[in-house]
Protein backbone atom coordinates (compact mmCIF):
# COMPACT_ATOMS: atom_id res chain seq x y z
CA UNK A 1 0.00 0.00 0.00
CA UNK A 2 1.51 3.53 -1.40
CA UNK A 3 2.02 6.19 1.28
CA UNK A 4 0.20 9.59 1.34
CA UNK A 5 0.60 10.62 -2.34
CA UNK A 6 0.83 14.25 -1.21
CA UNK A 7 2.96 15.70 1.70
CA UNK A 8 1.11 16.03 4.58
CA UNK A 9 0.68 18.87 6.98
CA UNK A 10 3.85 17.96 8.83
CA UNK A 11 6.08 17.49 6.47
CA UNK A 12 8.73 19.73 5.71
CA UNK A 13 9.33 22.27 2.56
CA UNK A 14 13.11 21.44 1.21
CA UNK A 15 14.67 23.12 -1.68
CA UNK A 16 13.16 22.33 -5.26
CA UNK A 17 9.72 21.55 -3.99
CA UNK A 18 10.74 18.92 -2.09
CA UNK A 19 8.54 17.60 0.89
CA UNK A 20 10.52 15.78 3.83
CA UNK A 21 8.83 13.56 7.22
CA UNK A 22 10.53 11.88 9.28
CA UNK A 23 9.23 8.75 10.62
CA UNK A 24 11.85 7.90 13.01
CA UNK A 25 14.87 9.83 13.62
CA UNK A 26 18.12 8.09 13.77
CA UNK A 27 21.12 7.62 16.14
CA UNK A 28 24.06 6.59 13.92
CA UNK A 29 26.42 8.36 11.43
CA UNK A 30 25.89 10.23 8.37
CA UNK A 31 27.01 9.75 4.67
CA UNK A 32 29.00 12.13 2.55
CA UNK A 33 28.45 13.06 -0.46
CA UNK A 34 30.77 10.25 -1.86
CA UNK A 35 30.07 7.87 0.75
CA UNK A 36 28.27 4.55 -0.18
CA UNK A 37 24.48 3.41 1.50
CA UNK A 38 22.80 0.66 2.66
CA UNK A 39 19.19 1.00 2.29
CA UNK A 40 15.63 -0.31 2.25
CA UNK A 41 13.53 1.42 -0.05
CA UNK A 42 10.23 1.61 -2.08
CA UNK A 43 9.39 4.11 -4.71
CA UNK A 44 5.85 5.47 -5.70
CA UNK A 45 5.08 7.06 -9.01
CA UNK A 46 2.47 10.02 -8.39
CA UNK A 47 -0.58 8.03 -9.12
CA UNK A 48 -0.05 5.65 -6.52
CA UNK A 49 2.25 2.95 -9.01
CA UNK A 50 4.53 1.05 -7.50
CA UNK A 51 7.97 1.71 -9.13
CA UNK A 52 11.05 0.14 -7.32
CA UNK A 53 11.29 -1.50 -4.45
CA UNK A 54 14.38 -3.28 -2.39
CA UNK A 55 12.06 -5.00 -0.09
CA UNK A 56 11.16 -8.41 -2.54
CA UNK A 57 15.33 -8.79 -2.35
CA UNK A 58 16.73 -10.90 0.44
CA UNK A 59 19.10 -8.15 0.81
CA UNK A 60 18.76 -4.21 1.46
CA UNK A 61 20.70 -2.37 -1.48
CA UNK A 62 23.97 -0.56 -1.71
CA UNK A 63 24.28 2.63 -3.75
CA UNK A 64 26.63 5.78 -3.70
CA UNK A 65 24.99 8.84 -2.66
CA UNK A 66 27.26 10.71 -5.46
CA UNK A 67 24.88 9.16 -8.03
CA UNK A 68 21.50 10.65 -6.80
CA UNK A 69 19.92 14.23 -8.08
CA UNK A 70 21.44 16.51 -6.16
CA UNK A 71 18.12 17.91 -4.80
CA UNK A 72 18.55 14.66 -2.55
CA UNK A 73 21.61 14.37 -2.04
CA UNK A 74 21.66 17.50 0.12
CA UNK A 75 19.09 15.64 2.11
CA UNK A 76 20.07 12.36 2.08
CA UNK A 77 23.72 13.81 3.91
CA UNK A 78 21.95 15.47 6.83
CA UNK A 79 20.23 11.80 7.98
CA UNK A 80 21.70 9.20 10.51
CA UNK A 81 22.00 5.66 10.67
CA UNK A 82 18.51 4.30 11.33
CA UNK A 83 16.21 6.76 10.00
CA UNK A 84 12.54 5.98 8.47
CA UNK A 85 12.05 8.77 5.75
CA UNK A 86 9.61 9.82 3.69
CA UNK A 87 10.21 12.30 0.11
CA UNK A 88 7.87 13.73 -2.01
CA UNK A 89 10.34 14.71 -4.92
CA UNK A 90 8.44 16.45 -7.68
CA UNK A 91 9.42 15.92 -11.73
CA UNK A 92 11.28 19.07 -11.77
CA UNK A 93 13.44 18.49 -9.11
CA UNK A 94 14.71 15.69 -10.99
CA UNK A 95 15.71 17.96 -14.02
CA UNK A 96 18.67 17.10 -15.54
CA UNK A 97 19.91 13.83 -13.23
CA UNK A 98 17.89 11.46 -13.46
CA UNK A 99 18.74 7.70 -12.85
CA UNK A 100 18.01 5.83 -16.05
CA UNK A 101 15.79 3.48 -14.25
CA UNK A 102 13.79 6.12 -12.19
CA UNK A 103 10.47 6.90 -14.08
CA UNK A 104 9.97 10.46 -15.15
CA UNK A 105 6.84 11.59 -12.74
CA UNK A 106 6.57 12.71 -9.90
CA UNK A 107 7.72 10.19 -6.96
CA UNK A 108 6.99 9.61 -3.56
CA UNK A 109 10.44 7.44 -1.51
CA UNK A 110 10.36 6.21 1.62
CA UNK A 111 13.31 4.12 3.00
CA UNK A 112 15.57 3.02 5.88
CA UNK A 113 18.62 3.99 6.01
CA UNK A 114 20.44 0.66 7.51
CA UNK A 115 23.95 1.84 6.84
CA UNK A 116 27.22 3.62 5.71
CA UNK A 117 30.33 3.07 4.23
CA UNK A 118 32.81 5.75 3.93
CA UNK A 119 34.52 6.40 1.06
CA UNK A 120 38.27 7.69 1.48
CA UNK A 121 40.10 8.67 -2.01
CA UNK A 122 43.75 10.32 -2.12
CA UNK A 123 45.70 12.29 -4.70
CA UNK A 124 48.83 10.84 -6.48
CA UNK A 125 50.71 11.97 -3.16
CA UNK A 126 48.59 10.24 -0.95
CA UNK A 127 46.58 13.12 0.14
CA UNK A 128 43.21 12.73 1.30
CA UNK A 129 40.55 14.76 -0.96
CA UNK A 130 37.29 15.70 -1.27
CA UNK A 131 35.74 14.99 -4.54
CA UNK A 132 33.05 16.70 -6.32
CA UNK A 133 30.14 13.52 -7.64
CA UNK A 134 28.97 14.30 -10.56
CA UNK A 135 28.77 13.02 -14.25
CA UNK A 136 31.31 13.87 -16.89
CA UNK A 137 29.74 17.05 -19.37
CA UNK A 138 28.66 15.18 -22.67
CA UNK A 139 28.38 17.31 -26.43
CA UNK A 140 24.65 17.11 -25.93
CA UNK A 141 24.54 20.27 -24.66
CA UNK A 142 22.54 21.31 -21.23
CA UNK A 143 18.99 19.82 -21.07
CA UNK A 144 15.67 21.23 -22.00
CA UNK A 145 14.61 21.08 -18.32
CA UNK A 146 18.30 23.70 -17.61
CA UNK A 147 17.67 26.87 -15.99
CA UNK A 148 18.12 30.08 -17.48
CA UNK A 149 19.27 33.59 -16.83
CA UNK A 150 18.11 37.10 -18.15
CA UNK A 151 21.29 36.74 -21.10
CA UNK A 152 19.94 33.09 -22.00
CA UNK A 153 22.84 31.28 -19.96
CA UNK A 154 21.97 27.62 -19.32
CA UNK A 155 22.86 25.95 -16.12
CA UNK A 156 21.38 22.54 -13.56
CA UNK A 157 22.61 21.93 -10.42
CA UNK A 158 25.23 19.36 -9.80
CA UNK A 159 25.24 19.54 -6.09
CA UNK A 160 22.69 21.75 -3.80
CA UNK A 161 23.34 23.61 -1.06
CA UNK A 162 20.96 22.55 2.16
CA UNK A 163 21.16 26.18 3.57
CA UNK A 164 19.86 29.35 2.14
CA UNK A 165 22.88 31.72 2.05
CA UNK A 166 23.37 33.87 -1.31
CA UNK A 167 26.46 36.38 -1.48
CA UNK A 168 25.93 39.99 -1.80
CA UNK A 169 27.84 42.87 -3.86
CA UNK A 170 31.02 43.45 -2.33
CA UNK A 171 30.97 39.80 -0.41
CA UNK A 172 33.83 37.83 -2.02
CA UNK A 173 32.90 34.49 -3.92
CA UNK A 174 35.04 31.65 -3.62
CA UNK A 175 35.17 29.81 -6.98
CA UNK A 176 36.16 26.24 -7.91
CA UNK A 177 35.80 25.26 -11.57
CA UNK A 178 36.77 22.37 -13.98
CA UNK A 179 36.50 23.72 -17.69
CA UNK A 180 35.79 21.58 -20.98
CA UNK A 181 35.90 22.15 -24.63
CA UNK A 182 33.09 20.99 -26.63
CA UNK A 183 34.44 20.22 -30.49
CA UNK A 184 32.13 18.68 -32.25
CA UNK A 185 31.35 15.36 -30.71
CA UNK A 186 34.01 15.54 -28.23
CA UNK A 187 34.21 17.46 -24.68
CA UNK A 188 38.02 17.89 -23.97
CA UNK A 189 39.47 19.24 -20.75
CA UNK A 190 41.07 22.19 -20.84
CA UNK A 191 41.73 23.00 -17.14
CA UNK A 192 40.52 21.26 -13.47
CA UNK A 193 40.91 22.21 -9.91
CA UNK A 194 41.57 25.85 -10.70
CA UNK A 195 40.97 27.72 -6.95
CA UNK A 196 40.02 31.42 -7.16
CA UNK A 197 37.94 34.23 -5.69
CA UNK A 198 35.35 36.92 -7.28
CA UNK A 199 32.94 39.36 -6.35
CA UNK A 200 29.54 39.76 -7.99
CA UNK A 201 30.50 43.44 -9.51
CA UNK A 202 34.06 41.73 -11.20
CA UNK A 203 32.79 38.08 -12.23
CA UNK A 204 34.09 37.78 -15.43
CA UNK A 205 31.25 37.51 -19.12
CA UNK A 206 28.06 36.60 -17.65
CA UNK A 207 28.88 34.25 -14.71
CA UNK A 208 27.67 36.88 -12.22
CA UNK A 209 24.32 35.73 -13.57
CA UNK A 210 24.62 32.66 -12.29
CA UNK A 211 26.35 33.52 -9.08
CA UNK A 212 23.56 35.84 -8.14
CA UNK A 213 21.27 32.83 -7.97
CA UNK A 214 23.46 30.24 -6.09
CA UNK A 215 23.73 29.84 -2.56
CA UNK A 216 26.99 29.18 -0.69
CA UNK A 217 28.21 25.17 -1.02
CA UNK A 218 25.80 24.92 -4.20
CA UNK A 219 28.09 23.56 -7.37
CA UNK A 220 26.69 23.92 -11.38
CA UNK A 221 27.33 22.78 -14.87
CA UNK A 222 27.18 26.27 -16.87
CA UNK A 223 26.97 26.01 -20.69
CA UNK A 224 29.17 29.21 -22.09
CA UNK A 225 28.25 30.01 -26.00
CA UNK A 226 31.33 30.22 -28.41
CA UNK A 227 31.33 33.99 -28.14
CA UNK A 228 31.75 33.84 -24.47
CA UNK A 229 34.25 31.18 -23.44
CA UNK A 230 36.95 33.18 -23.48
CA UNK A 231 35.56 35.64 -21.46
CA UNK A 232 35.77 33.16 -18.17
CA UNK A 233 38.79 31.06 -18.98
CA UNK A 234 41.18 32.01 -21.52
CA UNK A 235 41.40 28.61 -23.17
CA UNK A 236 37.93 28.49 -23.81
CA UNK A 237 38.24 31.35 -26.61
CA UNK A 238 36.61 30.32 -29.37
CA UNK A 239 34.90 27.05 -28.23
CA UNK A 240 31.11 26.19 -26.50
CA UNK A 241 32.81 26.05 -22.88
CA UNK A 242 31.76 24.14 -20.29
CA UNK A 243 32.40 25.23 -16.57
CA UNK A 244 31.58 23.17 -13.50
CA UNK A 245 31.28 25.37 -11.09
CA UNK A 246 31.37 25.02 -7.19
CA UNK A 247 31.01 28.22 -4.72
CA UNK A 248 31.32 29.79 -1.09
CA UNK A 249 30.86 32.78 0.07
CA UNK A 250 32.86 34.85 2.90
CA UNK A 251 30.01 37.18 4.10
Amino acid sequence: MPPPLTPPPDAVSAPAGIHTQVLREGTGESPRNIDTMLVDFSMWKGDGTLALSSYPSTSPEGFSVASLPPNLRGLLTQLKVGSHVRFWVPRAALAGWRPPQWPDADLVFEFELLGVTHVTITDMHGNSVDPQPGLPPDAAGPPATAEKTASGLRYIYLDRATKVNTAKPGDRVELSLDAYAVNGVEVNTLRTGIKTATTLERAPGKLGEVLRKLNSGDRVRIWVPKVDGGLIIPEGAGHETIIDLGVSFAN
